[in-house]
């Protein structure tokens, strides 16, 4: 069979399958012979079960993914390298070049004869193996050679952190890096007799390509142009592919080299290196929020994409805290949030800027929202872990806007009943199960009952510290009943002057006089015995500054 006859059988051969709802991967070796690895999904008895076979499918398609870059090399010399992120049992192609070139043709090479040597190797380090691990394949003369080693490499943001069961494309991003080689051979020509390079940079999120552009293209003199054969877009397809199993926005360079030799019509392009870019150091703050993101979000996408979850089903899976932060992270991560800054300038800078803390804060405030602004949240969620945040129509981010713009206004404005109470509640759960677990069993009252929480600056006087996460565990401190009563009577007599006057000074002033007098009790076992005298005079203290404060 001719190279183009064997394009058209493929061709024919992925409609049909397309039109069954079956997703393939296209395989042409430059011998002009081509195959169809079919995309079906498994299915598992357990979870255990389900694990073991992703991992194995997963060292299925770096074998074929190996085989796929080897097969159409001939020449005795040639070096291929291959690099991979490796976690959980999940494979991350992180980088694919085409070393030395060989010299002379060397015998068939077998794919057996690869795979079969791999194969053990693989299965181990996808069970044992954290990192980055570079594979060089080296053409001997009827057969290929394998060296791997560790690559000196950071955690990459793309990385995936579950294995999956599907060995190919599915069939959207299929059809549409199909259509972007398609384009991108209309721009490979090679002056008749000289040689030429170029390169193209491909954006991806998730497992969709969103766009490409031509690099810089640099050719020899030479006659007239001529075309590229029908090679050139299975090649790109071939090395684009196994860069869509990754997570999140990205880019992808990849750079072509082609030939004209001869009285050839066409000319001969192949793809000399592709890599996915690593962009310089960001904000170590926002670099924060989007660790924790993506952990999630790759527990997003294997729901949705390997166990097929719908996407309503998938929001109600998750809290209200992890559906805002997807949200949230996902402007950051598109470099959005610069332009919501305007509308919710508090909102976006806290949580942008504020790291980890910033994010506890963004979660305390969610708090307060409504119904209408949570089922708002998990609308938006849905769409945006599914389809990418460019999928938002100009009305969701319309709504979205109003949503931030309401966050921003409610921060100075008093606490209501509803949100004290549920703050509170919070706060006590907080207190005891994350901020400080040693504590659950100590601190307790005479019936058993854990100790109170108190706010040191209250919940009353949230509005006047906007940026403040009222449930940090720098303002939350447990106290005995009898501690904590003593407070309060502090408290009362600051109310009862100051009212609705305060300002963040007095208060701050109060805060200080707290623990001067009660700080003994913070986090502590009260002792009735020990303490009810010396509490007795620390009350009477704290009553005589509060007086002194207000007084002034």
């Amino acid at each position: 069979m001719t190279r183009s006859g064997g394009l058209r059988a493929v061709m024919v051969g992925l409609a049909v399958l397309l039109a069954q709802g079956c997703a393939t991967v296209l395989h042409q070796g430059r011998s002009g012979e081509a195959t169809l690895v079919s995309t079906q999904w498994g299915a598992s008895s357990s979870e255990n079960e389900g694990d073991s076979e992703a991992r194995r499918a997963e060292v299925e398609w770096v074998l074929a993914r190996m085989w796929e870059a080897a097969s159409g090399e001939q020449q005795v010399g040639t070096e291929l390298e291959l690099t991979f992120w490796v976690e959980r049992g999940a494979f991350t192609l992180l980088s694919q070049r085409r070393g030395a070139e060989g010299g002379e043709k060397g015998q068939v090479a077998r794919a057996e004869a690869l795979t079969r040597e791999l194969r053990g190797l693989l299965t181990v380090l996808a069970e044992t193996r954290t990192g980055a691990l570079a594979f060089t394949l080296h053409r001997e003369r009827s057969r290929w050679r394998v060296d791997y080693g560790a690559a000196s490499l950071e955690e990459p943001p793309e990385a995936r952190k579950h294995p999956a069961r599907r060995m190919g494309a599915t069939a959207g991003p299929l059809l549409t890096v199909q259509a972007m080689a398609k384009q991108v051979v209309r721009l490979l020509q090679v002056p008749a007799g000289a040689s030429a390079r170029m390169t193209v940079e491909l954006s991806l999120e998730d497992d969709r390509l969103t766009g490409w552009k031509s690099g810089p293209y640099q050719a020899r003199s030479g006659g007239g142009v001529r075309p590229t054969d029908g090679w050139a877009a299975q090649a790109l397809m071939l090395a684009v592919l196994p860069f869509a199993r990754g997570l999140g926005p990205r880019t992808v360079r990849v750079e072509l080299s082609g030939t004209h030799e001869g009285a050839s019509t066409t000319s001969h392009w192949w793809v000399e290196r592709a890599e996915t870019l690593r962009p310089a150091p960001g904000d170590e703050a926002l670099e924060d929020v989007l660790r924790e993101y993506r952990q999630l979000h790759a527990d997003i996408f294997h729901r949705y994409r390997e166990e097929m979850v719908d996407s309503v089903k998938l929001a109600g899976a998750f809290t209200l805290e992890q559906v805002a932060l997807c949200v949230i992270s996902g402007l950051v991560g598109k470099g959005l949030h610069l332009a919501f800054e305007a509308m919710a300038p508090t909102v976006m800078r806290v949580v942008t800027r504020g790291g980890a803390a910033g994010m506890r804060w963004f979660r305390t405030q969610l708090v307060r929202a409504g119904r209408q602004d949570q089922e708002l949240l998990r609308r938006l969620f849905a769409k945006v872990e599914t389809e990418g945040f460019d999928s938002l129509s100009t009305a969701e981010r319309n709504e979205l806007t109003e949503l931030l713009r309401r966050m921003e206004q409610s921060l100075t404005v008093k606490l209501d009943r509803d949100a004290k109470s549920k703050l509170r509640a919070k706060a006590q759960d907080d207190f005891y199960e994350v901020l400080h677990p040693e504590l659950a069993a100590v601190l307790r009252g005479p019936r058993g009952e854990r100790y109170d929480v108190h706010h040191l600056i209250p919940l009353e006087y949230a509005h006047l510290f906007p940026e403040l996460d009222i449930n940090a565990a720098a303002n939350l401190k447990a106290m005995g009943r009898p501690a904590h009563e003593g407070v309060n009577k502090m408290w009362n007599a600051f109310r009862m002057k100051a009212g609705d006057s305060a300002n963040p000074e007095q208060v701050k002033k109060m805060v200080a006089i707290t623990e001067q007098h009660f700080g003994r009790w913070f986090n502590k076992v009260y002792e009735p015995g020990q303490s009810d005298a010396l509490l007795e005079k620390a009350t009477a203290a704290a009553l005589n500054d509060v007086r002194a404060l207000v007084a002034r």
